[in-house]
């Protein structure tokens, strides 16, 4: 018997709250977890490590094995000034706000900072949540993005501006 604790409101984890429904499909997603469904695996959402349940309660409760598949879902601080400022969020909050189909505000001219695939779907987000223009920012070279080739030729093709070996120092409210 497996039972798995899942801190989110569905299955899928970062497959579904961290890769835009355009780069994979939600019915390709559910067919998959329909397949653990069949198979017996028993879903406990809405449930967090170390806030509804501990390691000690689960071996208290008989559990003979756990695994932890804790996913990637904080974001890396960029390290500047400003970057708390209202406006600003991390990547894969633009994500996960996105695939449940919260509102973001995102004004009309919106900038990406990164060079990976996160950056890529943050870019092609934003665009489809209405910014009118998207600029990435990458530190280095379009050569050293760490992105795949294929995400980063779609981004383009979407429209959105890179400019290379540029990067912000700090992040200053204005009027607007």
């Amino acid at each position: 018997a497996v039972k798995v604790f899942e801190g989110q409101e569905k299955a899928g984890g970062m497959l579904r709250y961290g890769i835009p429904a355009f780069r994979l499909p939600r019915d390709l997603l559910d067919a998959e977890i329909h397949q653990l469904d069949q198979m017996g695996v028993e879903w406990q959402f809405n449930t967090w490590l170390g806030k509804d349940y501990t390691l000690q309660s689960l071996k208290d409760d008989g559990y003979d094995a756990v695994f932890l598949g804790l996913g990637a879902q904080a974001a890396s601080s960029a390290r500047i000034p400003g970057e708390d400022t209202p406006g600003v969020m991390p990547g894969i909050e633009l994500l996960a706000k996105a695939s449940r189909g919260q509102e973001v505000e995102l004004g009309d001219l919106v900038m990406v900072v990164g060079g990976g695939n996160t950056a890529m779907d943050a870019c092609r987000t934003a665009l489809r949540k209405g910014a009118g223009k998207v600029v990435l920012l990458y530190r280095r070279t379009r050569a050293e993005m760490p992105a795949l080739d294929v995400e980063i030729e779609e981004t383009l093709h979407e429209g959105v501006e890179m400019r290379f070996l540029a990067a912000p120092v700090k992040i200053e409210k204005g009027e607007n």
